[in-house]
């Protein structure tokens, strides 16, 4: 049940991932351009050979993007509302360069997740964790990110801040959320993709943590019809 994932961190190998942000190529039209926040160069994954859990591609680029409200309107992506959508995006772009430029740089550390407390996929395998179970299975993460941190990671179980993210993909998706079997089997068809910790310069704040997923099954890239995104504060 566990997955490998990678956290991302300033130690071990290069995966060529960058944290931090900049001015987008992407707009949220009538609200105003998106911030790249974080990039992942795949094929210095690839090189690596290390193992987000589910399987990417081994060129180009992900760039992902969120609008964090530069100018203070109040205008905000909710994973719930379809009309928000163009506020996020992650894309796969072959052939070009680094896109953040001087920001921090990241590298992958080798990890494996094991879902949260009250992920569904427990519910259904009967599974419930001792709290010392679940402190010792953290350590490893603990140690590769810190205990204080959500943290930046590539593919695995998400670490969320506030439930299971696959729940509110399945939300997105399929409605609001009654918990009945149709959502459940519907977040159980989303896996985490790309993590990104919040910053004190965000909408989002330290607290915040983004979320991109995927539809998938994990044994192939996901299409951009199959990528779903939210985000959570504590």
């Amino acid at each position: 049940m566990s997955r490998p994932h990678l956290g991302c961190g300033k130690r071990s190998r290069s995966c060529g991932s960058r944290s931090g942000t900049a001015p987008g190529r992407c707009r949220w039209p009538g609200e105003g351009p998106l911030r790249l926040v974080a990039e992942v160069d795949l094929a210095a994954v690839a090189v690596a050979g290390l193992d987000a859990g589910l399987r990417l591609a081994s060129t180009g680029r992900l760039l992902a993007f969120c609008y964090d409200d530069p100018d203070g309107t109040g205008a905000i992506v909710d994973a719930a509302d379809p009309g928000t959508a163009a506020g996020w995006r992650l894309l796969h772009l072959e052939g070009v360069g680094p896109a953040l430029g001087a920001h921090t740089a990241l590298a992958g550390v080798q990890v494996l997740t094991w879902p949260d407390s009250e992920h569904p996929v427990l519910e259904i395998a009967g599974v419930e964790l001792p709290d010392a179970m679940e402190e010792r299975l953290g350590e490893p993460l603990d140690d590769a990110v810190g205990e204080d941190a959500v943290g930046h990671q590539l593919g695995g179980w998400a670490r969320p801040v506030q439930g299971a993210v696959e729940w509110e993909a399945a939300e997105a998706r399929l409605g609001a959320a009654t918990w009945d079997e149709e959502h459940r089997r519907e977040a159980l068809r989303w896996r985490p993709l790309l993590q990104v910790d919040g910053g004190a310069d965000s909408a989002w704040g330290d607290a915040g943590c983004l979320y991109w997923l995927a539809r998938t099954d994990g044994t192939r890239p996901p299409e951009p019809s199959e990528l779903g995104f939210t985000w959570q504060t504590g």
